[in-house]
């Protein structure tokens, strides 16, 4: 077990950790305005020099190799050291499935229609992942979904924000809504082995709205260890209120010194690590 390096808080000064990512949904009618929704986020994270971590679904993945433009944007957010990640929409997501599961075809589609949805299977997650490669083909971190079956995380995913243990206290299970802005705070990184590979899990906090939006200040206020994790998604609405938490990080950490990514916190060794077992 790794042991923290993190120092305590001076008095009146927060130097609390903290990583941002942006989740990018699978609607394909949606993309072009949540890429403006993006390029906003990206310049508020340029300005205060934060990187932030992106995170796509395979949807996004032609939408921008195949245009010029947002390909060079893609280079760009590299060059910037932005970490380019994945996001999932399991089988089970109330929203907008991304056509991807590990399930079979028709079990999958099964499972769709009793929530009401009638979409289109687009393969399995080796097809998944093959996808996101077009955008990073290193890709080995993200938000997969994966709270309810681990079994879903491609071998390439080792680092993700969606264990459903808590990652402060003791290891256990969520019990929490997921607007709580608690679930964002990290004291320890969670490890564990999903189909022989190991694993490495910290967790997010939303940002979606005001009260989210104030939640988040709270809960990052009270932290005098750790790692704090916010996410919000490329949505006007949302990403808003998102630029008013940079805004309010920018005042707490002028530079920027306390922004990672989702790799760099994990692989920074800021935090111990406690081991869980994914399939309970």
């Amino acid at each position: 077990m790794s042991k923290s390096l993190i120092i305590e808080k001076p008095r009146g000064e927060s130097i609390t950790y903290y990583f941002i990512a942006i989740h990018n949904e699978p609607r394909i009618e949606d993309l072009e305005i949540n890429y403006q929704a993006l390029e906003e986020l990206v310049a508020k994270a340029n300005k205060y020099n934060m990187k932030l971590t992106l995170m796509f679904t395979p949807q996004w993945a032609d939408f921008i190799v195949n245009n010029s433009g947002r390909a060079a944007d893609l280079k760009q957010w590299e060059k910037q050291d932005y970490e380019i990640a994945a996001h999932h929409h399991c089988i089970r997501h109330r929203g907008v499935w991304d056509g991807y599961t590990c399930l079979p075809k028709e079990e999958a589609l099964q499972i769709r229609r009793r929530i009401g949805r009638n979409e289109t299977y687009l393969g399995d997650m080796k097809d998944y992942i093959s996808e996101l490669k077009k955008l990073n083909p290193d890709i080995h971190s993200g938000c997969l979904n994966d709270e309810g079956d681990k079994n879903i995380l491609p071998d390439e995913i080792i680092y993700d924000t969606c264990s459903g243990y808590v990652n402060f206290g003791e290891p256990w299970s969520i019990r929490m809504l997921p607007r709580n802005a608690e679930l964002g705070r990290n004291e320890f990184v969670s490890v564990g082995i999903v189909k022989g590979v190991e694993r490495r899990w910290l967790n997010h906090s939303l940002i979606m709205d005001d009260e989210t939006l104030e939640n988040a200040k709270q809960a990052y206020s009270s932290m005098r260890l750790g790692v704090y994790g916010v996410v919000t998604h490329s949505v006007k609405i949302q990403a808003e209120k998102m630029i008013k938490f940079m805004d309010f990080l920018h005042s707490r950490d002028p530079k920027g010194e306390k922004c990672k990514t989702l790799s760099e916190m994990i692989e920074s060794k800021l935090l111990p690590e406690k081991q869980i077992d994914p399939y309970k």
